[in-house]
């Protein structure tokens, strides 16, 4: 029987709506999840929300946003259990669905390609026990935390840089501490994030607002500099100062998504100081195994989920903010305002 559901829309620059619309029975090879939280990836979605270039190829609205949901398999279509016998009815799953109550995911490969040009069926993922579907919300941005991370590798006292304190950065620095980096260094504007970022494990923090990182940096490694320094904001403004923290030989990841353009020194900073610029883009993380590369985007969020089970991996502290669907609108106002005591934002569906 249909499926009567309802989600975000934004209408038009700054405005975030709720429709109802239809999901049919699933059909072969798709999946009907009743959803029950989702997680707002801020950097992608206020792009798409204030129309900065995150609102598709042209531009035009309107735009369902999200892709970091879980929530419980409620109807199986013809084949599925075929293809993928580790699912049923009941079950705890985590999709890439939008922020709605429901969604339809199709696991047939070759519809998907015809359709959307993508490179792997929909993702669809079983949560273990020991987890809660509040926290397996996180695994999508931690998947890219984590193919940042395979981007460097590091060696037992090496200093870390983050730039940059939201969800991605304070993943980094709890991943960053458990590879062997010492000191991890967050930092930011916002006062409220530094204080999280202290119960993420991270060893030091910088308020921008009120040092200089560069000053900070040098102070924290002894006049070195950061040998690893991640780029986790979206202002394309920070990037010199991660060129100018850096120690020599030292490697600078891009995991966020820079907007705009900048100058850089590249005499001074880049060329002299032999730096490595790494650009690390999660949806270029293979969809498909390989054994030379195992590190696949369904994989990395498998052993998110793992850390959080076995309590290595921490998200409960970085949920500052949860919303009803009636709350929508207004948070989506909120965290367009910019940086403030928000991290987190769960919509919660049912």
């Amino acid at each position: 029987m249909p499926v009567t559901a309802r989600g975000v829309i934004f209408t038009a620059p700054g405005r975030a709506e709720l429709e109802d619309f239809i999901l049919p029975d699933p059909g072969h090879l798709q999946v009907l999840v009743r959803t029950s939280h989702t997680l707002v990836s801020a950097g992608t979605e206020i792009k798409a929300f204030l129309n900065l270039g995150g609102a598709g190829d042209d531009g035009r609205y309107p735009v369902r946003p999200g892709y970091s949901a879980a929530g419980t398999i409620e109807a199986i279509g013809s084949g599925v259990q075929e293809a993928r016998p580790d699912l049923h009815v009941g079950d705890r799953v985590l999709t890439m669905g939008r922020h709605a109550t429901h969604t339809l995911v199709d696991l047939d490969p070759n519809r998907l390609a015809a359709a959307a040009n993508q490179r792997a069926p929909g993702y669809i993922q079983k949560i273990p026990d020991g987890v809660t579907d509040e926290q397996a919300v996180f695994a999508i941005l931690a998947s890219v935390a984590l193919h940042g991370m395979r981007k460097v590798s590091f060696q037992h006292g090496e200093s870390c840089a983050i730039m940059g304190q939201g969800v991605v950065g304070q993943l980094l620095g709890q991943l960053a501490r458990a590879a062997g980096a010492t000191p991890v260094i967050g930092i930011d504007l916002v006062a409220a994030r530094l204080k999280r970022s202290r119960q993420s494990g991270i060893h030091e923090v910088v308020d921008a607002s009120q040092e200089d990182p560069v000053d900070a940096v040098m102070r924290l490694t002894h006049g070195r500099g950061a040998d690893v320094s991640f780029e986790a904001t979206t202002h394309a403004k920070n990037f010199p100062t991660l060129m100018r923290l850096a120690a020599l030989n030292g490697r600078i990841v891009v995991v966020g998504s820079l907007a705009g353009t900048v100058e850089l020194s590249l005499y001074e900073e880049l060329q002299r100081k032999e730096l490595t610029i790494i650009g690390a883009w999660q949806p270029r993380a293979p969809v498909v195994s390989h054994h030379s590369f195992p590190w696949t985007q369904q994989r990395n969020r498998q052993v998110f989920l793992e850390l959080v089970r076995a309590g290595s991996l921490h998200v409960d502290h970085l949920i500052t903010r949860r919303g009803q669907p009636e709350d929508i609108p207004a948070l989506y106002g909120e965290i367009a305002n910019g940086p403030g005591d928000w991290l987190g934002v769960v919509f919660v569906w049912r």
